[in-house]
């Protein structure tokens, strides 16, 4: 029998039985469709986690305030204890570009009119702007001539403008930072989400001294230095000189532990990675479980299918058909049904990931869901066709031909 003619065997055979081919595309088809859009998620993650390793820099390193801790936000100004000797110092370590001092308050109240947010602020230096490659869409950033003179000006981000401004120009208006007027004098660039997850839109900067003395009550000691390397293959080597240039400032004895922090680029993206380990397990538990329960009702439809359809098995021997001919015609029926419930298997995972994506998630949609649908469903409907195809093979076509 020739190979084209048993395709179009079993190309009548699935048009035939409707019931069965619908059930079998269904299983698949809600598989490939979950499948696709774990795959989506997954790309959207991990090119998510990707931009906030480029806002974090990899050739920057953090160091914070206070002893080591597991989470992984900024220091406050009360855990502040980076004198100017200390920041000195750090910039003289040889590798070190330049570096950033600046102050932090989390969810500081924000007034604008009967307007009411919180947000972070920042106090911060002119070189803020280069530390972090993120400067104004729109006026001036805070200048030396600001810190000198400790002048009540702020830059805002897009999350604030948002919140409290509406659609009025923020441009020179004044707003209240913990009861404390601050005229607008910039607008930052838009950014996203910092390293940690948190939005880095919703901040607030003013000048360094301005905010030590006016704000956060602290006009000794920073709470947090950004340092810059020229080579980010020193990362590991000069995180080591800062480490000792401050235990040696500080007076830390041998056995003390580190009244400070310090994270590179690496580190955080480990951490983010670890958080989200737990998660990637169960999407990928799902990614492999949800085809394989399409493969499984595959196989115990199409070996009903074998019992219904013996007198057609036994005929086609009687006429001459071959045990690899039959094999092949069942197999042939698997492929192309799996195959199809592939495409639309796909088809609907991309609607659902679109749809996710509108609602703001991060979903990336790309060729692999096809390249991935395509492999797995062909491998499904060989690897769970083969059993039913090998048992109708294998049927007496004497005894096949007997009717009940």
């Amino acid at each position: 029998m020739k190979i084209i003619k048993i395709a179009g065997v079993s190309i009548k055979a699935i048009l035939k039985h409707k019931l069965k081919t619908f059930l079998i595309m269904l299983a698949i088809i809600v598989g490939i469709a979950t499948l696709t859009v774990i795959v989506s998620l997954t790309e959207g993650s991990n090119k998510m986690i990707m931009k906030r390793m480029e806002n974090f820099g990899p050739n920057a390193i953090m160091v914070k305030s206070g002893a080591e801790e597991k989470m992984s936000g900024p220091s406050i100004a009360e855990q502040a204890n980076f004198t100017r000797k200390d920041i000195s110092d750090i910039e003289n370590i040889k590798g070190i570009k330049f570096i950033s001092p600046f102050q932090v308050e989390l969810d500081m109240p924000v007034k604008y009119g009967n307007k009411f947010t919180a947000s972070w602020v920042m106090g911060v230096e002119s070189d803020w702007k280069d530390a972090w490659r993120r400067g104004v869409s729109k006026g001036k950033f805070i200048t030396d001539a600001d810190n000198a003179q400790l002048a009540k000006v702020c830059v805002i981000g897009q999350t604030i403008i948002k919140d409290i401004f509406g659609n009025v120009n923020p441009m020179g208006e004044n707003i209240l930072i913990n009861k404390v007027s601050f005229k607008v004098v910039g607008i930052l660039k838009k950014r996203g989400r910092s390293p940690v997850g948190t939005d880095f839109d919703n901040l607030i900067l003013v000048p360094f001294t301005t905010a030590s003395r006016r704000l956060m009550n602290q006009p000794l000691y920073a709470s947090m230095i950004r340092v810059i390397i020229n080579d980010p293959k020193e990362v590991k080597h000069i995180v080591g000189e800062i480490r000792e240039t401050l235990r040696k400032n500080h007076h830390l004895a041998l056995t003390a532990e580190d009244d400070f922090s310090i994270r590179t680029a690496e580190e955080v993206a480990a951490m983010i990675k670890s958080t989200s380990k737990t998660l990637g397990i169960f999407l990928l538990l799902v990614a492999v479980i949800s085809p394989l329960i399409g493969g499984i009702v595959l196989m115990n439809i199409m070996l009903m299918a074998v019992s219904e359809r013996k007198r057609e098995i036994g005929l086609r021997r009687a006429m001459g058909a071959k045990k690899k001919h039959i094999v092949f015609q069942f197999l042939t029926e698997s492929v192309i049904l799996t195959f199809s419930g592939g495409i639309f298997g796909v088809s609907v995972g991309i609607i659902i990931a679109i749809l996710i994506k509108l609602s703001g998630k991060p979903i990336v949609i790309s060729w692999h869901p096809f390249a991935i649908a395509f492999l797995l469903s062909v491998l499904i409907g060989l690897f769970f066709g083969i059993y039913p195809a090998r048992k109708a093979a294998n049927l007496d076509p004497s005894r096949a031909l007997i009717p009940k």
